[in-house]
């Protein structure tokens, strides 16, 4: 027994005598140095991570600046392998699924291909805490640790005391991106407020845009609109309709083959008579990109004649009744008698091509020359 400071006895344990004889009465104790791995004589295989969110000419340049640099870095470095340059361009930061190279190297790290990753900033890695945390304890537990140098922090993630200031550095990326989220989802509402929609017409039957970048009608294509409202007015189902098209060589807006569902979403659209309903879907958030039908969960912003119309009005509201009870008033009527559109002539929308007639190899010489002067009329 022995008396602490207040004069109460206190009990030593069995596990502190032995620390005590342990310093007491030292021991003999003969060290087997640790094995030098292979690895660290051999030169560290080393490849860079490359990323910008978008293809603006604005970011190309430091895009490839980032990939000439890192090359020739680590092909001046002696005691390091170039392995590579990974690099995505036009890719979110916030989450993983869509970038290609990023997880082609990560592939690649568990494969033990690689032993050390460049990049510029934690942000260029990832703007998403959680998916920055993960992959980097990751790939520092693989047989093979991999590291994940920050050129601007100086800092590599197989340092032991790395881990804190990062994770603190990564949360300030992830709040960047929510800022710039939030920024970005106000200045669309402000558009939309002041009837200012967003109309991409690359995919959207019946419509391009001038130069000016102003909405008009692509008439070949309002023909088609105009086609499949009519005969499902006059009793012509979605299928045949769809059948009709395939069969006269036709395409959708994205080039693939009609089916039922196509033709309702073309009966379906209130663009068509000129309305233009804003904010029908909206972003969960800025890290899963997830899009979901707004239900009454955002408002809505609505612009009456914010499009050229297709169809009328009368028109719309008809279908739509035909949709929600498909029996009321009208017979189905057989398609053997229905003439298909004869010739469609397909516009390149958006790219270097804009505006210029894509030939049907299956056009006789009259046709061609026929759509030709058409395009000529038309100028």
């Amino acid at each position: 027994m022995k008396k602490n400071d207040s004069g109460k006895e206190k009990n030593v344990t069995k596990q502190q005598k032995k620390i005590q004889d342990a310093f007491k009465y030292k021991r003999e104790v003969e060290i087997i140095p640790a094995k030098v791995s292979d690895l660290s004589i051999q030169k560290k295989r080393v490849a860079a991570y490359c990323r910008v969110s978008t293809y603006a000419e604005a970011q190309s340049g430091s895009f490839e600046l980032q990939i000439q640099s890192y090359k020739e870095k680590i092909l001046l470095n002696p005691e390091w392998e170039f392995v590579g340059i990974y690099a995505d361009r036009g890719a979110s930061g916030t989450t993983i699924k869509k970038r290609e190279h990023f997880n082609r190297m990560l592939n690649d790290c568990r494969l033990n291909k690689i032993d050390l990753i460049i990049v510029k900033s934690i942000s260029r890695f990832s703007r998403n805490v959680l998916d920055f945390i993960s992959i980097t304890r990751e790939l520092k537990a693989l047989p093979n640790p991999v590291g994940v140098f920050i050129e601007d922090l100086n800092i590599n993630t197989l340092d032991t005391t790395s881990e804190t200031s990062l994770l603190m550095l990564s949360i300030v990326a992830q709040a960047e991106s929510e800022q710039k989220s939030e920024a970005i989802t106000w200045s669309i509402i402000e558009r939309f407020k002041k009837g200012l929609p967003i109309i991409p017409t690359h995919n959207f039957l019946g419509f391009t845009k001038d130069r000016f970048g102003k909405v008009v009608i692509e008439e070949s294509e309002a023909e088609i609109v105009r086609f499949i409202y009519k005969n499902f007015l006059e009793g012509v189902r979605a299928v045949d309709i769809a059948s009709l098209l395939n069969e006269a060589n036709i395409p959708t807006a994205s080039g693939n083959q009609w089916k039922s569902s196509s033709i309702y979403r073309v009966l379906r659209n209130e663009k068509y008579f000129g309305l233009v309903i804003m904010q029908k879907t909206y972003t969960v958030d800025c890290f899963s990109h997830k899009k979901k039908i707004n239900r009454g969960e955002k408002p809505k912003y609505l612009l009456r004649n914010g499009l050229p119309a297709i169809v009328s009005e009368d028109e719309w509201n008809l279908v739509q009744e035909l949709l929600l009870n498909p029996r009321k008033g009208f017979k189905k009527k057989a398609v053997k008698n229905i003439e298909k559109p004869r010739i469609f002539v397909s516009t390149i929308k958006s790219g270097v091509f804009k505006g210029f007639i894509v030939i049907d190899a299956k056009w006789s010489k009259e046709d061609v020359a026929e759509v030709l002067s058409k395009g000529e009329h038309q100028q």
